[in-house]
């Protein structure tokens, strides 16, 4: 029976220590460190899709430059949309763009579509807790629960032999 009772005390120690211990390191690591880590993390991410799109634009350049090379007359037909120049052929009419209403709202609509959408790295329960009065009780509390568990579920000074 004693040793289920210290069995016992030793869990509950363990728990409630663990827990204070974890609200303590919570409160002091929460400000300076874990927003550093989301942001640095959120940063890496963005590079890493930075990379893709440069060497998905690599690629099409590449395959643009061969299919130049195989047929050097698709040049003059890139040049045209590329710069904005007007075909030259003989007997024909190309259609021209006239509704600016269009090609406004277009314009708008992929400059929506290109503007990346900014978006807080740091979770929620980390803004909560990095506030000064949480952190503060967070901390106060973590000790009080630390100093508890050693009051309550500390060792016992051993009975002497009377």
């Amino acid at each position: 029976m004693n040793r289920l009772v210290l069995t016992i005390r030793f869990l509950l120690f363990c728990l409630f220590f663990l827990a204070g211990a974890s609200a303590v390191v919570l409160a002091i690591l929460a400000k300076p460190e874990l927003q550093n880590y989301y942001r640095n993390r959120d940063m890496l991410g963005q590079l890493h899709q930075q990379n893709e799109k440069i060497r998905d634009l690599t690629d099409q350049y590449d395959a643009r430059v061969k299919l130049i090379e195989a047929e050097p007359e698709i040049l003059h037909r890139f040049s045209t949309t590329t710069f904005g120049q007007k075909p030259q052929a003989p007997d024909t009419i190309f259609p021209e763009v006239t509704n600016e209403k269009l090609r406004s709202e277009t314009e708008k609509i992929l400059r929506t579509e290109l503007e990346p959408k900014p978006i807080d790295p740091i979770p929620v329960w980390l803004r909560r807790v990095s506030e000064s009065k949480t952190r503060t009780a967070l901390f106060l509390s973590g000790t009080a629960l630390i100093l508890v568990t050693f009051i309550f579920f500390g060792s016992t000074c051993p009975k002497s032999a009377e």
